[in-house]
């Protein structure tokens, strides 16, 4: 596999994964109702492919914790405003930008340098997302999933900075 096919097949798995993210946290957060003979309205139950509860997991759950929007959370944007958006929106726009540095941009030190930067952002929110996890002793498929991916893409791009430093230096 290229290197190329590596990394665009990691965010496009990372698209995916923040895709669903947004419907589960969408479809939990504004249930679909119907309207019952009586004129009352009854609540439709979603089940998420990540809500398996012979193992504990429910992505669901997590999505809906206040951490699951850390805008909001770290205090960078007011609640309800147009920017306090769910976790899986900034990773949607994080792997969107993966993908595109990977198909479109050039592959110089600069912007080698920019896109390792951008991977250690994901990554520290990863490690206090997780870390966030284990203390609340909540078991996130869908979430640990991209915490990998963004362990990957870190790893790889950092060696690839590593190399274009060395090779600058020759």
């Amino acid at each position: 596999m290229s290197k190329s096919l590596y990394t665009r097949s990691l965010a496009c798995v990372g698209i995916l994964l923040s895709c669903y993210a947004l419907y589960v946290e969408h479809k939990t957060s504004h249930p679909d109702t119907t309207p019952a003979p009586d004129g009352s309205f009854i609540e439709e139950e979603f089940q998420a492919l990540c809500d398996i509860e012979a193992i504990g997991a429910s992505c669901s759950k997590v999505f809906n914790l206040p951490e699951g929007r850390m805008l909001t959370y770290f205090g960078i944007v007011p609640h309800d405003s147009i920017l306090d958006v769910p976790n899986a929106f900034l990773g949607l726009l994080y792997y969107s930008i993966m993908f595109t540095r990977e198909q479109f941009l050039p592959k110089n030190h600069l912007f080698n340098t920019l896109t390792v930067v951008i991977n250690c952002a994901a990554m520290t929110s990863s490690v206090w997302l997780a870390t966030k996890l284990v203390i609340l002793k909540e078991l996130c498929l869908l979430c640990w999933t991209t915490h990998l991916l963004n362990l990957l893409l870190l790893s790889y791009y950092g060696r690839q900075l590593i190399k274009s430093n060395k090779a600058k230096q020759a």
